[in-house]
Order: C-alpha cells, then sequence, then structure tokens
C-alpha cells in the first residue's frame, strides 16, 4: 500500500470511528441564554462554585492566563441578579481547588499555587469549612489521612454526607486514586480506584441517584464517561461523548439531567487544539448524547457551572488571549 493509500485509509478510520459515535436526535429545542450580571470587571478561569440555600457561591480562580491568583468568594443572589462580596477564603490564593457542600456547609482546598511553576510543588494540601451563616472560614486539620500528591485538577461530589475526590496531577504525572473526606471526624480514606485511565481536568456531575465522570487529559484528550456506585464503590462504562475528546470542561446536574459543555482538545505541544462552545446533555435512560445548543460569547475552558431550583448557570472561564467576564443562565 502506497503511502498516500495509507494516509487515505486511515482518514476514513477515523472518519468512520467519528460517525458511529455521532450525537443522537436531541428531543429538546436548542438551549437558549440569558445573559446576567457579573461579580467584578476583571473576570476569572480555573475558579470554583458551590450552592447552598438557593445562592450561589463562587470563590478563588485567577484574574490572567498565568497570574492574578485569588482569594475572594462573592455570593450571587438569582432573585435580583446580584452579587455580594463575602469574606475571602482563608488560605492560599489558588486555581483548581475542589468545593462541595455538607449539611449546609462548603469544604474547599487542595488545587495549585499558581506562583509555581507545574513540575516544582506547587499543588495544595489544605482544606477548609465556609459557614454562610457566620460567614466564616475555619481550616481543617484531618490532611495527615490524605495520603496522595494529586491535588491539581481533580474531580468531586457528595455521596451520603461524604465528600469524594479523586483523579488529578500530582506535579509529575496523573493518577486514577479515589478518596472520601468524612466531614464528622475531619479524616481521609482510600477508596477503589477510577476506572478509567488515569487523568487530570475531568469533569464530575452527580445527584442523589446517579454520579457520572469521564473526560479529561492523560498525554492525550480522553471522551470516555463512566458511572459510579457508591454503594459497591464500582465503576460502569457509558456511551462517550460524540468528540475527540476534551479536557477543563464544566458539567452539571440539574435534577435528573446531565450536562457537559465547553472545554479544549489539546492539538499536542506543536498546537494548542481548539476551545469548544458546545453544550452536551447524557441522556440517563437511553445512554446517548444530545447537543444541545453553544454557549453564547467566546469559546472557552475553565468555566465555573451550577444550577440553582431547576436553573442553570455558567459562565466566566478563559482562552488563549485572555479571562472571559460573562455569565449565562438556561433552563434545560
Amino acid at each position: 500500500m502506497t503511502t498516500m493509500l495509507k494516509r487515505l485509509f486511515f482518514i476514513s478510520i477515523i472518519l468512520i470511528l467519528w460517525s458511529c459515535n455521532s450525537p443522537a436526535d436531541s428531543p429538546y429545542p436548542s438551549m437558549t441564554f440569558t445573559k446576567k450580571s457579573v461579580m467584578s470587571p476583571t473576570g476569572r478561569a480555573s475558579a470554583v462554585s458551590f450552592v447552598i440555600d438557593g445562592y450561589g457561591y463562587v470563590a478563588l480562580g485567577r484574574t490572567d492566563l498565568r497570574s492574578g491568583a485569588l482569594n475572594d468568594c462573592w455570593k450571587y443572589n438569582p432573585v435580583d441578579d446580584s452579587w455580594k462580596e463575602m469574606k475571602p477564603f482563608l488560605g492560599l490564593a489558588r486555581v483548581n481547588a475542589v468545593a462541595e457542600v455538607v449539611n449546609g456547609m462548603a469544604y474547599v482546598g487542595l488545587g495549585f499555587d499558581i506562583s509555581k511553576q507545574v513540575y516544582t510543588g506547587g499543588n495544595l494540601f489544605d482544606f477548609y469549612m465556609y459557614n454562610p451563616a457566620k460567614d466564616e472560614w475555619f481550616k481543617k486539620t484531618g490532611l495527615d489521612s490524605l495520603k496522595t500528591t494529586a491535588t491539581n485538577s481533580c474531580v468531586s461530589f457528595v455521596f451520603n454526607d461524604k465528600i469524594y475526590v479523586g483523579i488529578g496531577f500530582d506535579g509529575a504525572g496523573f493518577t486514577d486514586e479515589f478518596w472520601m473526606y468524612n466531614p464528622e471526624d475531619d479524616s481521609w480514606k482510600k477508596i477503589n480506584n477510577f476506572a478509567g485511565s488515569y487523568r487530570a481536568g475531568a469533569v464530575l456531575c452527580a445527584n442523589n441517584n446517579h454520579v457520572y465522570c469521564g473526560t479529561g487529559f492523560n498525554t492525550y484528550n480522553l471522551s470516555d464517561w463512566w458511572e459510579y456506585l457508591p454503594t459497591s464503590d464500582t465503576w460502569i462504562q457509558l456511551k462517550s461523548i460524540p468528540d475527540m475528546g476534551r479536557e477543563n470542561a464544566t458539567a452539571l446536574s440539574i435534577n435528573n439531567r446531565f450536562f457537559v459543555a465547553a472545554g479544549r482538545n489539546f492539538g499536542g505541544n506543536l498546537s494548542g487544539g481548539y476551545l469548544k462552545t458546545d453544550f452536551m446533555e447524557y441522556d440517563v435512560d437511553k445512554n446517548v448524547w444530545y447537543k444541545r445548543g453553544d454557549i453564547p460569547g467566546e469559546a472557552r475552558e475553565n468555566a465555573i457551572s451550577f444550577s440553582i431550583n431547576g436553573i442553570g448557570y455558567i459562565g466566566f472561564g478563559g482562552n488563549d488571549t485572555h479571562v472571559l467576564n460573562d455569565f449565562w443562565s438556561f433552563e434545560p
């Protein structure tokens, strides 16, 4: 076979694989978005978000491509579309942290110190509790039981009042580890590893019935999709997202519906690849994906998202030249 025929054969295989995993026809109309207010004129990327008592919170992140780390915390009121600055995060300013809520308290920490280089010890290992009623932060001290170095760009979720954190970057490579944090006694416990490959920059979305995780980066972009069963500590592989893979996307759940949006398809060291605007929905019952539309504004990665009372919110993030400062709501 000539070199040209080999190339054509390879391209044909790629096109066949792509067509086999194209999005299903959506039973829903294209998503519509409403522009909302922002908390400051600077914008941010690589932040965390969480919801308590019908309010959204956005904290940490950065204001520039590789600098401008933040330790502030803002409270969003969806009723009047307003923001209020709360007391700043107690720890070091950072990016790529995790944030979850248990019994009305937020737990925020881990992540990366952006003032350090990736391979020079910038991973962070502290953890804090935020009490919204008192607007106070408290440092947790049980990190001695967390025996991992992979705290950068992890995923997290809550089940039965326990916080699960896993898969991330340890400063030298990727991991498939998962750990469970018990806020009641401030302790960490190792659980079964993620069943997929090592990675960082993945997404996870969960509710009381389902936990879904996938995408990310491990020398190449990943598009696989998994369900975690907490009661048996096992993983089940599902239908992959119909694209060529993405990292640094954002994901959220609204009732029993699950969404993945934006992110980057990395093109290797000679190319930054391309950023995404797409908004994908995973159908739990049919195990298929729908494309629901595109986020307004610019393509982005490292955005935040959350839902309040059946309405989704998404925004901020960054691209190859600047940090974005827009915020949108949508109904699924």
